[in-house]
């Protein structure tokens, strides 16, 4: 929560600086809908609205806002304003659309049965993965799981943290129709069975796995609200997992971490990946490299290695670790969003608002004031 707080008083003085920039306005309002001060969402869109009457992303927080705060009329006013303003032939219009008739819909079976087979009809909706999560979420409001699950498997498990906690009969579906307790994983210290399904359906393996392989780890182990399941964390000590030779097989895909890097304890910090092989060399991450994470919040963290038999060991790092899996995400560095604050919020919603232009950060603070406040980047990435 922290992290956000900087990042509205970061937006507050700029706003102070430059009370007609709707770039403050509209990431501060986003700040605040997360943190859940909705009161103060809604004023920062009134005043980004008077500045830009046509600004439809403004008329779309404003409804989810509203829906929120389950005041369904205004919501659906905003809805209809939103409506008239956005483009209809462009993509992210459409989402914006679908997402809110999908919202202020969902409890009638008929109007979501309207609703889907309008877009299904009107649109590709392979066209981009967030109308396919849209259609995955009224597949799953309806109680029609045949239907959902290719959807699910269409985008792999990036939205999966979406569906776990509200739709626990659709996850019995999937464990059934994947057959998971066919599946022996034991040696491998997977048990349970969503963790039977993630490493099935998904090579994902939770690190927190480990301690059914040896009970020495328990103490490190910790719920997380905005995590899939139980991680790992270093806390003040070093920290030495082992894991056990996993069967993968995509080889040419790269060990992907996923990683919440708190606090650094010392210069002399590491996070080190051990290939179990002589003819290997170690991935080390060193203070400079961890310095970039610290903060971040959960990331996944892509390194060059491509060997399924290692150990990870933390030294003086107050991190949490869930799952390492193996793929491609085009970057080192993918962050993840705090689920538990999103509200209705979609994934990847920071596309539907103006981006702030890379001159924003020098246009109002020198380099010296903004030594206690997150770098503008990190505070974007990470709303």
């Amino acid at each position: 929560m922290t992290q956000y707080r900087k990042a509205i008083s970061y937006f507050t003085k700029a706003y102070i600086i430059d009370p007609e920039n709707i770039h403050n306005l509209n990431r501060r309002a986003i700040t605040y809908y997360i943190i859940g001060e909705y009161d103060k969402v809604l004023s920062d869109l009134d005043k980004i609205i008077q500045l830009d009457p046509l600004n439809s992303s403004a008329y779309y927080l404003k409804c989810l806002t509203y829906y929120t705060k389950n005041d369904n009329n205004n919501a659906k006013v905003s809805f209809k304003k939103c409506a008239e303003l956005l483009i209809s032939d462009n993509i992210l219009a459409k989402i914006q659309l679908f997402h809110l008739e999908y919202l202020l819909n969902k409890n009638s079976s008929k109007d979501l049965n309207i609703i889907l087979t309008k877009f299904l009809n009107s649109y590709n909706i392979y066209e981009n993965n967030l109308l396919h999560f849209i259609e995955c979420k009224i597949y799953i409001e309806l109680k029609e799981y045949s239907k959902a699950n290719p959807v699910l498997n269409y985008n792999g498990f990036a939205f999966i943290g979406y569906f776990i906690q509200d739709y626990p009969d659709f996850w019995s579906y999937l464990y059934e129709v994947c057959e998971i307790n066919k599946n022996d994983f034991t040696k491998f210290g997977i048990v349970d069975e969503f963790s039977k399904y993630m490493y099935k359906k998904h090579e994902v393996y939770f690190v927190s796995n480990l301690t059914n392989l040896n009970s020495e780890l328990c103490q490190f182990q910790e719920s997380d609200i905005s995590s899939l399941w139980l991680v790992m964390f270093s806390k003040n000590e070093n920290l030495h997992l082992k894991l056990p030779i996993l069967d993968y097989y995509y080889l040419n895909n790269y060990l992907v971490c996923k990683m919440n890097v708190k606090k650094i304890l010392s210069k002399d910090c590491f996070i080190k990946f051990i290939p179990n092989s002589n003819y290997r060399e170690d991935y080390i991450l060193k203070h400079k490299d961890v310095s970039k994470l610290e903060g971040l919040g959960w990331i996944e963290y892509q390194t060059s290695i491509k060997i399924f038999q290692l150990s990870i060991e933390i030294n003086s790092i107050e991190m949490q670790i869930e799952y390492i899996r193996f793929g491609y995400n085009g970057n080192t560095i993918t962050h993840f969003p705090n689920m538990s604050l999103m509200g209705y919020l979609l994934p990847d919603y920071h596309k539907f608002f103006s981006n702030v232009p890379e001159t924003f950060k020098d246009k109002y603070f020198s380099r010296n004031k903004m030594e206690n406040l997150l770098d503008l980047k990190d505070i974007l990435n990470s709303l």
